[in-house]
């Protein structure tokens, strides 16, 4: 066991898997509803959902501050949306799984010392990367066109980064205010 990881409290634990599983929840809800947002929107602008998804990373490190928390939030949660039911099965997991060591390594580029949006950005490069290359092999993402691979490749990432960033300040600061988490800013 790492140094870090020995630095985790039983409150650690806890508020990862209170975010995961509100999150898995969340996200039975977004798989209910995906495929006829995909009709709808289409692959491009269905990938501004990806932003909401990619929380049960984001939040969790934004929260504790520590490296292994966007990996154990985003496979919690994955379990917990797999176990609801989720059409999506396995690849749940597996998202989860590239999700957390995306938001990880963008992370632990800045030594898991800021959580700036600039830092979001890093961690949205990764995330968006990582999972995209499941998906263009898995989900047929491969039959899309140079243009739309591009632009949906935009829209996850500004999703990732903008929506991730935006939603964990929020979230965050209002859990620092009634005391749940403590952190300068």
């Amino acid at each position: 066991m790492n140094e870090q990881m020995k630095k985790y409290k039983t409150r650690d634990w806890v508020l990862i898997a209170m975010v995961a599983a509100v999150l898995g929840v969340i996200f039975i809800f977004l798989d209910s509803i995906y495929t006829p947002l995909s009709n709808l929107l289409g692959p491009v602008f269905l990938g501004i959902t990806y932003g909401v998804y990619t929380l049960s990373a984001l939040l969790p490190l934004y929260l504790i501050r520590k490296p292994g928390a966007a990996l154990a939030g985003s496979l919690f949660a994955s379990v917990i949306n797999m176990l609801g039911g989720s059409p999506y099965g396995v690849n749940i997991l597996v998202a989860g799984l590239l999700q957390g060591l995306g938001a990880e390594a963008g992370f632990a580029i800045g030594k898991y010392r800021r959580y700036s949006l600039a830092d979001f950005f890093i961690a949205a490069i990764f995330m968006t990367a990582f999972v995209y290359v499941r998906d263009y092999f898995v989900f047929g993402l491969s039959q899309l066109s140079l243009s739309i691979t591009i632009e949906t490749i935009l829209v996850r990432y500004l999703s990732t980064a903008i929506i991730g960033y935006l939603l964990c300040k929020v979230i965050g600061k209002s859990l620092n205010k009634v005391g749940l988490v403590q952190y300068d800013k």
